[in-house]
């Protein structure tokens, strides 16, 4: 936590129980200030004035933004316009909608652990002085130090079989879960790929290059690389290309559009195959140098359960560097 030592938090919660339903998240951090029944933008903007207040991140619980307070972010953005917003939600509540998420340029979501449990507290915990720093996720992040790394470049399409039987082996198990857990990262790994291989590619108008399915050589200049690691209880994955031809703004547009159904508004845009990697992933990240470089990527638990209602986080950045 010494990284974020010298570095101010501000959590917004919708009232006293709100607040008490996070605790165990918020425990130990430091710089942190906690107000429940946030008042109306003049008044809070005063008192923040009056505390001398300037946050690096602002901390919003999903039960107060954006249903109860769909105004709070542009407010907070005009208070305090250098400052991360994080929204937070508990697994046991709603998916809250992404609409208005999207309006407000949202690009962090983090969901907590079913259950208090000591290790995926501290593990958003550490995501949350990630984001003080400003330092995006990574495919290691998700996984136990000293766990293998796999990479695959792909110099042809034709590799993507191969690729996805080379993962499903290294998930070793005759468990349910360890089965169902294959199965996902079959599918997910099949939507990365052909991302990066279809809907990445993009003329100087945005066009696409290639159609998607047809067999293609890769040039060495778009860098397509495919990497995973499991731990025996989680699975990370990540897909690198040399494009950069995602926009940052757009992507939880893409998540928005699809959730409320307007798929024929994505004919061609790729954001339905997002939205299948983010709806099955436990989190995504996605990291974007624009027009050199983007990094989606995420985790599986074999622990977690099917249920695409079920809340899931996400996170995107900008100016990424593998460094």
């Amino acid at each position: 936590m010494s990284v974020a030592d010298h570095h101010v938090i501000l959590a917004l919660f919708e009232n006293g129980i709100d607040k008490d339903a996070f605790s165990p998240l918020l425990e130990g951090l430091p710089g942190l200030l906690t107000i429940g029944n946030t008042p109306g933008k003049e008044l809070f903007a005063e008192k923040m004035a009056s505390m001398r207040l300037s946050p690096s991140l602002v901390i919003l619980s999903s039960r107060l933004y954006p249903r109860a307070r769909p105004e709070l972010v542009a407010d907070l953005k005009e208070i305090f316009p250098g400052a991360e917003i994080l929204l937070i939600t508990l697994a046991a509540d709603p998916l809250p909608s992404l609409e208005q998420l999207a309006v407000d340029r949202i690009k962090h979501l983090l969901v907590t652990p079913e259950e208090d449990e000591q290790a995926g507290i501290s593990s958003l915990q550490n995501a949350i002085c990630r984001l003080l720093v400003r330092s995006p996720w990574k495919l290691q992040d998700y996984v136990k130090p000293g766990s293998r790394v796999h990479e695959f470049p792909l110099v042809s399409s034709s590799q993507k079989e191969a690729l996805i039987a080379t993962l499903e082996g290294a998930v070793s198990g005759d468990s349910p879960e360890m089965e169902l857990l294959r199965q996902r990262a079959a599918l997910l790994a099949d939507e990365m790929v052909e991302n990066a291989l279809y809907g990445a590619p993009q003329g100087k108008d945005g066009s696409k290059l290639f159609s998607k399915g047809e067999d293609r050589v890769i040039a060495a200049e778009e860098e397509i690389s495919f990497r995973f690691a499991f731990d025996g209880e989680t699975l990370a994955m990540e897909i690198v290309d040399g494009w950069g031809t995602l926009v940052p703004e757009m992507v939880v547009d893409f998540l928005a559009r699809n959730q409320s159904g307007m798929e024929e508004e994505l004919v061609e845009a790729g954001g339905r195959g997002l939205f299948i990697i983010w709806r099955f992933m436990d989190h995504l990240h996605v990291n974007i140098r624009p027009g050199m470089q983007t990094v989606l990527g995420g985790h599986l638990k074999a622990i977690s359960t099917l249920d695409c209602e079920s809340p899931r986080g996400f996170s995107i950045s900008t100016n990424y560097l593998s460094a």
